[in-house]
């Protein structure tokens, strides 16, 4: 085993769990640096901490440590992993050991590894071992020396995650690779675990259904050790205690139990990470006693959404004070009560605007923002409102209240227009004798300034969508609905109000159930954009991630055209930074027989993947895998594939096929790829633009070549009628020695002894 990476030591608890960026937005790449300037100690927005710091006493805290920011969790994304080997599988556990690298496997338990690197989990700046961890930490190390299988029970958000693959990186030998599991199954098996020689897997189980086990499965794991244990490899799978209660006490021998009870405190999180980001000069506002005492009960998670809005907040004062000329005192009299804004508790706020009529402040006038009263059902709905917008028209904002109104009454409110007859004629009387909307804001803890409504406290709003979801379950399929609806009409983005207020509160709470909600009541609402938006978002996160790609795979077998377009829409988001899993859901389209009228936009997406020249490479490979996986049955995937491919040039020329001169995979055959697409020209009349465009290519200087590897592609008989059409369009270009290629290609085949003398009737050249 190796000797644990020389990390210093850290007082106090601390595992982090991915930062809490835009989850719409794609995650830096592992190994991603930031530039120098971002690494130092100190930050330049708000000068060197000892200017915040002096003459005040301070406890004796971690030193900021100047490394990549990368944190654990967020390694464990599917950042740009080979495209051909996205799933590793292991068959025939009863016999000889075969080790496969597919992208897919036709099956509805598709696996999928993420590769995590190593030298990341160890130099990961962010990371604090917490002290109460130490002695499971050394537990866990001893079971994972004396078993390949290690059980860890520990809440979600506690950081099991980030434990178990630090655990291994530090524990394992370093020729050992380390993955991330993600399975799309209904329920555990034992047969579609992973088994490769020298791997160490993380498998999470969290979700009540589809994770639940039992113990045959238990029974299968034992012997599935024996295996792994055979080849030099380890498994830890964590699972929540609510997974763990039924199971308790039935383990087998030759599997090892850990426990991990205790979470990394909130403080010390956002201390290293804001240290680990190069913003040491924020420490003094963390260790604020008022800022200590509102995160005390946060979780780690938490903790790192408040260090990327207190980095926010800097910059935004920041550029306040360039503009104003704001410096010195003045400067840390306003940030420092809006950092306390943002570690302010609301529940006690929240649970008296949510508690029954008269419970507390019964008479209290709303208009001074300080006072807090119970709300009624109409000024909750604009409290939910202005949170789900943040700030807006009021106008729009008082629209969409009266929208959740309707739809919470169980009107159908679709698209939250009234016809003109009936505005004209709903009795006003009420609005007039009830109290005024600028009022109303008041009373909720907003402002209206020029016409725009805002919540006093920067927070707020996200903590009152996140209470109102926690405390109000019958209302979430309502609640989706209301905010897909509050969607821009022009499409879901991510930065639209609704798109980030549905991930906000999922994300917080961890609730990946309501993503098929999601998308059935985008597609009754007519916008599919807010769901594909909301999909990409939650997959980029590193909690609701697993699920949401689950999701895709699934969808993209269904035989709904819009759930399939839902599908493609949202993995040509992803080939940006998950172009595996992105491709692997998009073959599954295109070879879905209800997929064929989206074959253009998964071309399109195909394309993509082909032009980036760092998976030109490996998506040819996953093609040539897909063409000898189908056989003579073909393959409409391997198809567009192969059309995709043909539109790639060599870099530096004059548009030379990729194909024909790149370092192409030996089992990509071009002549038998191109066989297939002239075989079936009404499905992929491109083919003859590419084959057209590759003969005038760089001059002409492949005509030859091109013309052979046209010859071979028809020899292999791929009917009259599409020889023919392609003698027809190759007769619009002239060769080096004037004659149409068209003609050329005719007397060739004619004279072609294996095409039996066929002779063809085409247009002269």
């Amino acid at each position: 085993m190796n000797e644990p990476a020389s990390v210093e030591p850290l007082a106090g608890p601390d595992d982090v769990p991915a930062p809490r960026l835009d989850p719409a937005e794609p995650r830096p790449q592992p190994g991603y640096e930031l530039p120098a300037a971002a690494q130092a100690d100190s930050d330049p927005q708000l000068g060197t901490p000892d200017q915040h710091l002096e003459g005040r006493p301070q406890e004796v805290l971690p030193a900021p440590r100047v490394k990549p920011y990368a944190p654990i969790a967020a390694l464990t994304l599917p950042h740009q992993p080979p495209i051909a080997s996205v799933a590793n599988l292991f068959s025939n556990p009863s016999g000889p050991m075969h080790f496969h690298q597919r992208l897919e496997v036709r099956t509805a338990d598709l696996l999928e590894t993420i590769p995590v690197s190593r030298a990341g989990v160890l130099s990961d700046a962010s990371y604090v071992e917490p002290r109460e961890w130490r002695e499971v930490r050394q537990h866990a190390a001893k079971a994972l020396a004396d078993t390949p299988v290690v059980l860890l029970v520990a809440p979600r958000q506690h950081g099991a995650t980030t434990f178990s693959l630090r655990l291994l990186a530090e524990e394992t030998d370093e020729a050992v690779d380390l993955h991330v599991v993600e399975a799309s199954w209904d329920r555990p098996l034992t047969s579609k675990l992973p088994a490769q020689a020298n791997c160490a897997y993380v498998l999470d189980f969290q979700d009540p259904q589809r994770d639940r086990i039992d113990k045959t499965f238990l029974t299968g794991l034992r012997k599935h050790a024996d295996t792994l244990g055979g080849i030099e490899s380890r498994l830890v799978i964590t699972l929540t205690p609510e997974l763990w209660a039924p199971i308790a006490g039935q383990v087998p021998d030759g599997l090892a139990v850990v426990r991990l009870s205790a979470h990394p405190r909130a403080h010390l999180v956002a201390r290293q990470h804001l240290m680990a980001r190069g913003h040491a000069s924020l420490l003094d506002y963390i260790d604020d006693p008022a800022v200590k005492e509102g995160v005390a009960d946060w979780t780690p998670v938490r903790a790192v959404w408040l260090v990327d809005e207190m980095i926010n907040l800097a910059a935004a004062d920041a550029r306040t004070a360039a503009e104003d000329g704001t410096t010195g005192e003045a400067r840390e009299n306003r940030l420092r009560p809006e950092v306390r804004e943002l570690a302010k508790d609301w529940g006690t706020d929240l649970d008296i605007r949510f508690g029954a009529p008269g419970a507390s402040g019964e008479g209290a006038i709303g208009t001074a923002h300080d006072v807090v009263r119970p709300l009624d059902l109409d000024d909750r709905c604009l409290s939910l409102a202005l949170a789900v917008h943040r700030s807006g028209p009021a106008a729009r904002i008082h629209a969409d209240a009266e929208r959740l109104a309707e739809i919470l009454a169980g009107a159908n409110a679709a698209n939250g227009k009234k016809g003109a007859e009936d505005k004209e004629t709903t009795d006003l009387r009420e609005i007039l004798g009830g109290v005024g909307l600028r009022t109303r804001f008041n009373s909720i803890g907003a402002d209206v300034r020029y016409g725009q409504a805002r919540f006093t406290s920067v927070n707020y709003g996200e903590a009152l969508l996140n209470h109102v979801w926690g405390q109000y379950h019958p209302l979430h399929k309502r609640l989706i609905r209301w905010m897909i609806a509050c969607g821009a009409d022009s499409g879901g983005t991510a930065g639209d109000p609704a798109v980030r207020a549905i991930l906000g509160v999922l994300a917080y709470h961890q609730d990946d159930s309501q993503l098929a909600e999601v998308r059935d009541q985008a597609a009754s609402l007519g916008k599919a954009s807010v769901a594909t938006a909301v999909m990409v978002g939650a997959a980029r996160d590193e909690h609701l991630g697993r699920r949401a790609r689950q999701l895709l795979y699934v969808w993209a077998g269904h035989s709904t055209e819009e759930t399939l377009r839902l599908v493609v829409a949202a993995c040509r988001e992803l080939i940006a930074d998950q172009p595996g899993p992105a491709v692997t859901r998009l073959r599954r389209v295109a070879d879905n027989p209800a997929g064929r009228a989206l074959d253009a936009d998964v071309l399109a997406a195909f394309k993509a993947v082909a032009a980036d020249r760092r998976l030109t490479g490996g998506f040819a490979k996953a093609v040539a895998e897909w063409h000898a996986q189908a056989g003579d049955a073909g393959s409409p995937a391997a198809n567009l594939g192969t059309l995709a491919l043909m539109s790639v040039d060599e870099a530096g020329t004059q548009g030379r096929p990729w194909l024909l001169t790149g370092d192409r995979p030996a089992a990509l055959g071009v002549a038998a790829a191109l066989r297939r697409l002239l075989t079936d020209l009404d499905q992929y009349p491109g083919v003859l633009d590419e084959i057209t465009r590759w003969l005038g290519a760089d001059g002409g200087a492949l005509h030859d070549q091109v013309m052979n590897v046209v010859h071979e592609a028809v020899s292999g008989r791929v009917g009259l009628m599409a020889v023919v059409q392609l003698v027809k369009e190759l007769n619009k270009l002239r060769g080096p020695d004037g004659r149409g290629a068209g003609a050329r290609l005719q007397d060739e085949i004619e004279a072609d002894p294996d095409l039996g003398g066929i002779t063809l009737e085409t247009y002269p050249a």
